[in-house]
């Protein structure tokens, strides 16, 4: 989805089911290439803002993903977290859910 801001800024929403544990590498990697491709066609001036679930644990580890990775994350890193972590760094994009406090469950 396009939306046209003020000041002549645009925002792209982009939302996205990443493949679960059980899936195959190779769906994996054809689901973030897919998702790769799309990111690249934004233009670059336009704000992306990527929802989705994402079926990944991030681990709580945000020094070693600065500007990835907030300081309220919770759980342990997994397969599916690191794929994550790897492509938000690539795309320069913030895992925003990793920022706010949430409960520990």
């Amino acid at each position: 989805m396009k939306l046209e801001l003020c000041h002549g800024h645009t925002a792209v929403l982009l939302s996205a089911y990443a493949p679960t544990m059980d899936a195959t590498d190779q769906d994996k990697e054809a689901f973030y290439n897919s998702l790769s491709d799309i990111i690249r066609s934004v233009p670059y001036k336009h704000r992306i803002i990527l929802l989705g679930d994402f079926n990944a644990r991030v681990g709580r580890d945000h020094s070693a993903w600065p500007r990835v990775s907030g300081h309220h994350s919770i759980g342990n890193e997994h397969s599916n977290g690191s794929l994550l972590l790897q492509f938000c760094a690539q795309h320069e994009l913030t895992i925003t859910n990793t920022l706010f406090q949430q409960a520990n469950k």
